[in-house]
């Protein structure tokens, strides 16, 4: 039977009969201006006619723009037809006489220039890949990048680029330099993708980790190549072939891959090291090499978009991305510096510090590069041990103590112990973990979400304060449950309510955590250019609203707070490190009212000053046929719709309140004087706070130099209001003020989050 079935394959194939054409000719020639003949195929069951003729008068019929459709030629062999012969699309399509490849002699000796100017070009292509470009623009557009992983070598011996039988023993120098120097490199790029895909990223956004299926030299030792790189350097430092700036020039950049390689690989350990004083070392290495950057030339035929032929890769050809060395050294400083900073994550004070370190960490401009940042995700959450020493219940019950719970019952670890069912602390022990094991991942979505791109910061942030909602919700029938246990004796105030007042501790938590996120997606907001300047008056008023509804809050906690402490001073068996919790906790609900308070006054000025500047004009509202404020306005609180608490302000009450009818010009511009100064004095106390007060020990820098920039905005705000209030009472009741108004876009003023109009006189007055 098998004899049969090949001879009746044998059969069918003699039966097709192909035209003879020249052999020599290459593929995809260039079309002659006749048509090129129907095949000649025979067949059974096959039958090859001409339709050209056909074809040409049935399309001379079609009307200009009619389109008819085959039902079954489907989106996919649409696409496939118009990349067929296309150079921007098809990366088989070759212009006439154009060769599948590059014809590149890799067994020619280099001159020392032409090494440092391929060594600079790939240094160029590695920080444009840390800027978010795939390899296949970059790095693998290189052909002796390509022949180091084509085919995928297992040992050093394998990567020669000359394959001749000789080339181990005679391989120049400068091949030498330029195979160490790229097999560093290619390992470099592989510690780093394989961090960044071990991390939460957006592919989309930030990082392209795709590498074309292509190994990145995973099958040879770290150590060969670093040792590769040592002796390479010390045959360089003993040649008598070339000059002592050309040596000194390629020594040094050989100095650098060893070191970037080095620091790659120990980046990834979260014990305490040398790591920071590596990367400074690092940037301290970058002067020599842009002072030698010009003894370089430039070998552009050995970069080739040909390469993306061989790629795994289901897009069209692209251009090879070219980034200056300027902006390459630029983006390669910045990554030295902030790397160097990111370490200090590592030193536990405080969860308050921590969440502050994060925050200040990604407020950095430019802001730090996707490496660096999945760094500070490594060092936060690998393996869900938080900076590699501490579990979560630890700097959660930390964040609970600072907060709400000082020296509490709640947070004893000794109620773990306790296995009597009917025991109190046993029942307490329950359901703590009930509410750590909902709050934990809520936590540290924070975080993780912190360490995100800014755009995505907002955009995640309007999601999870949803989640922060229910876990409120939840919260607060646990802190019901737990009062059996806890025996809380409630507040009698008659003045605020006739019923008992209890301190739903769990649920206060949560609700501050709300708050907060609430406020940084306003704030964002600003920063992201995402309002428009009639907006702005409202978005600020927003801002003020919730950030005083904190301010009520964390008085709330402090008076609950102070009940437990006044009991607990009361016992004079407790002292020492309990007293020092409640002392902890109050500290930090005392800076976080000030804190909120600057933030509400500086915001109810600015919205002040947006409604004084468009009752006279000088903020107008553009026509926009399609929409109206009141459809804007559901679009900007649509993340606040679902929140049960703080409620959501309808429209009408809101513009009620925004553009204040009742009040005159006047009024609101004093008020808004009024509010800017008390901002003022707030950041000028906050400006002065020790770290420790401050509660953002381990970046203490970024921190005052923050306040000072919203103190800086808060004084050009103020010399903003007076400016229209001199112009208002000049103008009289009914004339009009004669200036214009300048908004900055953002990045342009003191601080992103306080958009601070500019006042200016116009030139006809």
């Amino acid at each position: 039977m098998h004899g049969e079935g090949l001879s009746a394959i044998s059969q069918d194939v003699a039966n097709l009969t192909l035209d003879d054409r020249p052999r020599n000719l290459a593929p995809f020639a260039a079309y002659d201006s006749e048509p090129p003949p129907p095949p000649k195929l025979k067949s059974r069951g096959v039958i090859a006619m001409d339709i050209t003729e056909q074809f040409t008068n049935a399309a001379q019929q079609l009307n200009m723009g009619q389109l008819i459709k085959d039902p079954y030629f489907t989106l996919f062999e649409s696409v496939g037809a118009l990349e067929i012969m296309d150079r921007k699309m098809d990366s088989g399509y070759l212009e006439p006489g154009e060769s599948m490849e590059d014809e590149y002699d890799f067994s020619e000796a280099l001159l020392p220039e032409e090494i440092i100017g391929i060594i600079d070009q790939l240094l160029c292509h590695e920080m444009a890949w840390h800027m978010g470009h795939p390899l296949s623009q970059t790095i693998f557009t290189s052909l002796y990048i390509d022949r180091l992983l084509s085919p995928c070598p297992l040992t050093l011996d394998q990567t020669y680029f000359d394959r001749s039988e000789s080339c181990s023993s005679d391989e120049p120098l400068t091949l030498q330099i330029l195979r160490a120097y790229c097999l560093g490199l290619i390992r470099t790029c592989s510690y780093v993708n394989n961090r960044v895909k071990a991390e939460h990223y957006y592919e989309e956004e930030d990082f392209v980790t795709h590498t074309f299926n292509r190994t990145l030299l995973e099958n040879i030792d770290h150590e060969s190549i670093l040792k590769l790189l040592d002796e390479t350097g010390e045959l360089l430092t003993s040649s008598s072939e070339m000059s002592s700036d050309l040596k000194r020039a390629l020594g040094c950049r050989l100095r650098f891959r060893a070191q970037f390689l080095k620091i790659v690989d120990m980046a990834d350990a979260r014990t305490p090291t040398n790591i920071k004083e590596l990367w400074t070392a690092l940037l301290a290495s970058l002067p020599e090499i842009k002072m030698s950057a010009h003894l370089g030339k430039a070998v552009p035929q050995s970069f080739s978009t040909k390469i993306q032929r061989k790629l795994a890769s289901t897009v069209p050809p692209r251009p090879i991305v070219q980034v200056g060395q300027e902006a390459a050294f630029e983006h390669l400083e910045r990554l030295c510096r902030d790397a160097s900073v990111v370490v200090e994550v590592l030193k536990y004070y405080d969860s308050h510090s921590l969440m502050t370190f994060v925050i200040l960490f990604q407020t950095r401009k430019p802001q730090p590069s996707v490496y660096v940042r999945i760094l500070l995700q490594h060092y936060l959450f690998c393996d869900m041990v938080i900076l590699g020493t501490m579990s979560i219940r630890q700097v959660l019950d930390d964040d609970l103590a600072a907060t709400v719970l000082p020296a509490h019952k709640l947070l004893d670890r000794g109620n773990d112990d306790i296995e009597v069912p009917h025991d109190p602390r046993h029942n307490m022990a329950g359901r703590m973990e009930v509410f750590r094991s909902r709050a934990a991942g809520s936590y540290l979505d924070i975080l993780r979400t912190i360490c995100q791109n800014r755009c995505r910061i907002r955009r995640t942030l309007c999601h999870t304060i949803a989640d922060w909602d229910n876990l409120q919700l939840d919260a607060e029938e646990l802190d019901q449950e737990l009062r059996e246990f806890t025996g809380e004796e409630p507040i009698i105030d008659p003045e605020i309510s006739n019923d008992p007042i209890y301190s739903f501790p769990l649920s206060s938590w949560a609700y501050f955590y709300k708050l907060r996120q609430m406020e940084w997606i306003v704030q964002l907001g600003f920063e992201l250019d995402t309002y428009q300047p009639e907006e702005l008056a409202g978005m600020y008023w927003y801002l003020q609203y919730l950030s005083k509804t904190r301010s009520r809050h964390l008085e709330r906690i402090r008076g609950f707070i102070m009940k437990t402490y006044a009991a607990f001073r009361r016992n004079p068996e407790t002292a020492g490190p309990k007293q020092a919790k409640y002392a902890n906790a109050l500290s930090f609900v005392n800076f976080s009212t000030m804190e909120s308070a600057a933030t509400y006054g500086f915001a109810d000025a600015l919205s002040c000053l947006y409604t004084v500047l468009h009752r006279l004009s000088l903020v107008q509202s553009p026509s926009r046929p399609y929409s109206d404020d009141s459809m804007r306005y559901e679009v900007r609180m649509k993340p606040f719709s679902a929140i049960g608490l703080p409620e959501l302000i309808q429209f009408d009450d809101l513009s009620q309140l925004i553009t204040q009818p009742n009040d005159s010009t006047i009024d609101i511009i004093n008020f808004a004087a009024d509010s800017v100064m008390g901002a003022k004095k707030g950041f000028e106390v906050l400006s002065k706070l020790s770290a420790k007060d401050a509660y953002c020990q381990g970046s203490h820098d970024s921190w005052v130099k923050n306040i000072k920039d919203c103190l800086k905005a808060c004084i050009f705000a103020s010399i903003a209001i007076s400016t229209v209030k001199k112009f208002v009472e000049a103008a009289g009741k009914d004339s009009q003020v004669k200036a214009k108004v300048e908004i900055p876009t953002a990045g342009k003023g003191y601080h992103d989050w306080w958009i601070v109009p500019k006042i200016i006189l116009s030139k006809d007055t």
